[in-house]
């Protein structure tokens, strides 16, 4: 949810906020849902939110990765469990991958 949430705002011709009501009727989500997806991403930086009737929701960081959105809302990867060293290099290919799949770039 959260890919599609950026895709959907990268998708805007501008950058003013968009209601979360707006983003999940376009998403076919829960508002509910979003919202604490929204939180998650905002936590992270990678949107603000803004209060009020003409608030909502926009892109906030200059470049959102697919790893700044798995960190965001999966937490950070931990290559300490499993245990076997074995597992390291996989785990970290992994991230090194997603890191590098661009989301959106701020023009």
């Amino acid at each position: 949810m959260s890919v599609e949430t950026i895709l959907l705002l990268k998708k805007r011709k501008n950058s003013d906020y968009l209601q979360a009501s707006e983003i999940a009727k376009a998403l076919n989500f829960s508002v509910g849902y979003l919202q604490k997806v929204i939180q998650m991403l905002s936590r992270q930086g990678i949107v603000e939110c803004k209060r009020g009737r003409i608030g909502g929701v926009r892109i906030r960081a200059r470049i959102v990765t697919l790893l700044d959105l798995w960190k965001a809302t999966c937490g950070d990867l931990d290559y300490s469990e499993p245990s076997p060293a074995i597992m390291k290099k996989p785990l970290q290919t992994f991230a090194n991958s997603m890191s590098k799949v661009v989301i959106y770039r701020k023009k």
